[in-house]
């Protein structure tokens, strides 16, 4: 049997694909850090190493805010007697080179045609990372947008709620997926071979339409399984195993269940054997999404060890990633809300990227726009003049002599060898 999921065309998700070709976020989530060990430690220093390594600017360096305390406003704004709190802003990237009006720095401009403006497209940056966002022309007659000042913001969320994803699969346990499983056996209290047995794909346990421990009065008198969930699927193929070393004889009829209905007979087989053993195999001609399946048996004396399919499932799987989430979003001026519900029905707070208030006249025409960006990016810096051979050289020595301290200066021969060393080095000779 395989597990393998194979993403179905409109189902594809890049955040489950494998690839060698990993990238990692520029700033990351205080939950990555702690799951990859990448917390704050102190430089390291190593024999011929550079204890400043990861200090040094590039040609392509930009600014790189600490999202887990506090940046002075002079990062952004050149004032020093301001702090930002970084948590609750969300800030426009601008890489080195670029211009703050460039085509990919979430400038609001007007189009030209008095009923709609530009949000060029960019980089967003705040505390859980980078999040790219495509250019988007905003028509206010499409949007009814009423006569007042708005101010257009991406709106931030972290959402790692699963999201539900297709997937094609083949003879594939329905093993942990969230099921209403339900069986003729369940209204005897205290039946050893309960129906969940059927889908734990085990070897032990099984579901059994028959309980020896109890009296043949209280035996079912029909034969069935059933089992729903919220999530639809559509099965090829729909197999239900019996136990090793059964020997039954009679049909089985799938059904489909639509709220709490069940609906006439979809297909009717017999059962039939291979070398595992006995079982009962259906392929529904027209397979469709369904979120119910009930198969009732013409012998009470059955008995499922396990229950596999084929076809397209419908999975809910966390991001393997970090995701968050920018919504380009315009509310009248001071109404932006402070939490929104995510994906998983919660209510989770919500960071703006403010880029711009518009004023909407009459007929829906742009009249000012007020830029409102928080910008972040730093102009190429050319290595200071103390960052020199000599100085990380006087850095490298001291730190061997620190480390190697018992083996230079605690065994004599050591240390007249360390000293003469030195002497040869300041060209002192010394004559035995």
């Amino acid at each position: 049997m395989s597990q393998l999921l194979t993403p179905q065309q409109g189902g594809y998700n890049p955040e489950v694909q494998t690839t060698t070709a990993q990238t990692r976020l520029k700033v990351l989530s205080p939950q990555y850090i702690i799951a990859k060990g990448l917390q704050s430690r102190p430089t390291e220093w190593v024999p011929g190493g550079r204890p400043i390594y990861g200090r040094l600017p590039g040609s392509s360096e930009t600014y790189r805010i600490d999202f887990y305390n506090r940046v002075v406003e002079s990062n952004i704004t050149g004032n020093n007697s301001v702090q930002e709190n970084v948590q609750q802003v969300g800030y426009v990237y601008i890489p080195w080179g670029d211009s703050i009006n460039g085509p990919t720095s979430l400038e609001v401009v007007s189009t030209g045609n008095g009923q709609s403006f530009l949000v060029k497209g960019g980089t967003i940056v705040w505390k859980y990372g980078k999040t790219e966002v495509l250019p988007t022309i905003v028509d206010l007659s499409v949007i009814d947008a009423s006569r007042s000042k708005y101010e257009v913001a991406f709106q931030l969320v972290y959402d790692d709620a699963p999201v539900a994803q297709l997937y094609n699969v083949t003879d594939f346990a329905l093993t942990g997926q969230p099921l209403n499983i339900t069986s003729s056996t369940d209204s005897v209290v205290g039946w050893r071979y309960p129906a969940v047995n059927a889908f734990l794909n085990t070897d032990n346990l099984r579901w059994s339409n028959e309980d020896s421990f109890f009296a043949t009065s209280v035996q079912p008198t029909e034969s069935y399984l059933q089992w729903t969930s919220d999530l639809a699927a559509a099965y090829e193929s729909i197999t239900l195993r019996c136990p090793l070393g059964t020997s039954y004889s009679g049909t089985a009829t799938l059904h489909y269940v639509t709220e709490g209905q069940v609906s006439g007979s979809v297909q009717t087989v017999s059962v039939s054997s291979d070398e595992d053993g006995q079982y009962f195999q259906f392929n529904p001609s027209d397979p469709s999404f369904q979120s119910g399946w009930r198969v009732e048996f013409s012998s009470t004396k059955v008995s499922i060890q396990a229950v596999t399919v084929t076809g397209s499932v419908t999975l809910m799987l966390p991001p393997l990633t970090p995701s968050p989430r920018a919504t380009l979003v315009m509310y009248p001026r001071g109404t932006s809300p402070d939490t929104v519900i995510n994906s998983d029905g919660e209510e989770v707070p919500v960071t703006y990227a403010f880029l711009a208030d518009v004023d909407v006249g009459l007929d829906y025409q742009v009249g000012e726009i007020t830029d409102r960006r928080n910008i972040i990016h730093r102009d190429y810096v050319p290595v200071a003049d103390w960052l020199t051979t000599p100085f990380d050289q006087d850095l490298i020595d001291l730190y061997e002599q620190v480390t190697g301290y018992s083996a230079l200066w605690m065994a004599p021969p050591s240390c007249m060898k360390q000293e003469l060393f030195e002497l040869e080095s300041d060209q002192i000779t010394v004559e035995a």
